[in-house]
């Protein structure tokens, strides 16, 4: 998992133009979305792991403030990219090195083969988005800052 999480982290690194890594404090914060085709069928044991052994070090992440956020949707018609992950930062770099923590702390947690997500959702894109104005802001006007 270490192995992986340095991997994804170096590939989002050349990925990425650095302007959009090395954000400012006004910035709006940065939403990754990672989506997969799954058969739904089979994705119950998946979410379930997420749940009991991901969550639980993904909530502890939010609490240290390196993200504010982490979760996952399924949805039950439309197109194929039918599960989603969620995280949310002040930075691309944010969630990254939230991202590579998480690997961290999942070395030596042994995940049951029959919750493997790359077998049940064989196919995976990811995206990051600069967030805008949402009806959750604090200030009138303030643009998702």
């Amino acid at each position: 998992m270490r192995k992986l999480s340095a991997f994804l982290a170096l590939l989002v690194g050349l990925a990425v133009p650095s302007a959009l890594l090395a954000q400012d404090a006004d910035a709006p914060s940065v939403l990754r979305l990672s989506f997969y085709q799954c058969d739904l069928t089979e994705i119950g044991p998946v979410v379930e792991a997420i749940e009991a052994q991901q969550m639980p070090i993904w909530n502890d992440l939010v609490e240290e403030g390196m993200i504010d956020s982490y979760g996952h949707l399924i949805h039950a018609w439309a197109d194929e990219w039918n599960f989603g992950i969620y995280t949310v930062g002040e930075s691309v770099t944010a969630i990254i090195d939230a991202q590579t923590e998480f690997g961290e702390r999942m070395q030596g947690v042994e995940p049951d083969p029959a919750t493997n997500l790359n077998a049940v959702c064989p196919a995976h894109r990811d995206n990051f988005y600069f967030m805008g104005p949402s009806t959750g802001d604090d200030e009138e006007g303030d643009g998702g800052n």
